[in-house]
């Protein structure tokens, strides 16, 4: 029951879609379902991963430590994100650690089985290369418009780039990814529902 739920879940994440009905019963045979309760931690930094992470349900902050031994928060990700799949694919440990902000599971591939399946399937090769490509590309991106944005123009971009997970978070949580106060993001939402730009929803606030 469970290999066929697996296959049911891996034909909704993108990084699967060209696999066939037989393909992805070989995949999941080497796969399982890890469910955790909210604030459940996933990996700690410096953990060595012998599974491919996808999240297929819930809210995953990842962090750090500074040298203080405050936590600072890289990023929250939500449904079909991949974990940390850099770092587990040239098995070196974790450069961070994870944490659930909501109920959720993670779809544990085999690092073993991932690897031979890999050097027969070109094709998932290939989407795992775009998946890192893609987030470089969105780490550049992010660094170049954290430097020369506006506090109230983070805020605005962060809601127009991610209006689910936005939805998700509580309002601490963004103003720590937008490295800003609580109080500054307050005031800057106060601002862009005056301009029309952000309106209020019932979980929270949204782009209109």
């Amino acid at each position: 029951m469970e290999k066929q739920n697996i296959i049911e879940i891996m034909k909704q994440i993108n990084l699967f879609s060209s696999l066939t009905e037989k393909e992805l019963s070989e995949l999941a045979t080497v796969a399982h379902i890890s469910h955790y309760p909210k604030d459940s931690i996933i990996f700690t930094q410096g953990e060595m991963s012998q599974n491919v992470m996808i999240l297929i349900d819930g809210v995953v902050s990842v962090y750090k430590h500074d040298s203080k031994g405050n936590e600072v928060v890289i990023g929250y990700f939500n449904r079909y994100a991949l974990l940390a799949e850099a770092a587990v694919l040239r098995k070196t440990p974790l450069p961070s650690s994870a944490r659930f902000q909501t109920d959720g599971s993670v779809l544990k591939i085999s690092l073993d089985g991932f690897e031979s399946f890999l050097l027969s399937h070109s094709k998932l090769a290939y989407e795992i290369i775009q998946s890192l490509l893609a987030k470089i590309d969105l780490l550049q991106q992010n660094i170049h418009f954290n430097l020369a944005a506006t506090s109230k123009e983070k805020v605005l971009n962060f809601y127009q780039k991610n209006p689910k997970l936005a939805l998700d978070l509580k309002q601490y949580e963004i103003a720590s990814i937008l490295s800003m106060t609580p109080e500054t993001l307050s005031r800057n939402i106060s601002k862009l529902l005056k301009e029309e730009k952000l309106i209020q929803a019932a979980a929270g606030y949204k782009v209109p």
